[in-house]
């Protein structure tokens, strides 16, 4: 197969997963839509240079990882406000589904990467703790351990969301 031929293959394939994983990780659409160019570009590269993927779907989620955590280094040092960062955020929210989605969004982006990412991988990607082990290179029992941390720290994070709207 040739190199372009596997990478259309690998686009073909992972494109729309990739981009929904770096979207629930962002919640920004349009940087969204540039990490998962340069997650592309990335495995594109590293065809190129001869690299061999036996687990093309953890490769590419790996990639798409360290593209996320790429920016999110940066965003840390970025001076804005947050809801220069993401307008929506502050947004009228027309239904309760809408307002639901925002505010586990926002639990969500409270979490640090390192709990984010295994929880956006395990619940939303279906990725199994051996896969996300893979796609992080870490162990599989640190992965549980984030995932449990994970889970208690978005409760924490909606739970205070409610609470906060509870004394309006």
């Amino acid at each position: 197969m040739t190199l372009d031929a596997e990478f259309e293959a690998l686009f073909r394939a992972y494109q729309q997963p990739i981009t929904a994983y770096l979207s629930r990780l962002l919640g920004d659409a349009e940087r969204c839509a540039e990490l998962a160019q340069e997650t592309f570009l990335r495995a594109y590269r590293a065809l190129a240079r001869g690299v061999q993927v036996e687990h093309p779907k953890a490769w590419l989620y790996r990639i798409a990882t360290n593209a996320a955590n790429d920016h999110f280094r940066l965003v840390q040092w970025l001076p804005l406000p947050d809801d220069e960062r993401d307008p929506s955020l502050h947004a009228p929210n027309p239904t309760a589904t809408v307002a639901d989605r925002l505010a586990v969004r926002d639990a969500l982006a409270q979490l640090a990467p390192r709990y984010r990412v295994p929880l956006v991988l395990h619940l939303c990607e279906g990725l199994s703790t051996a896969e996300i082990a893979a796609v992080l290179g870490i162990r599989r029992g640190a992965v549980k351990m984030r995932l449990l941390r994970a889970r208690e720290q978005f409760r924490r994070a909606y739970a205070g969301r409610e609470e906060t709207e509870d004394e309006r």
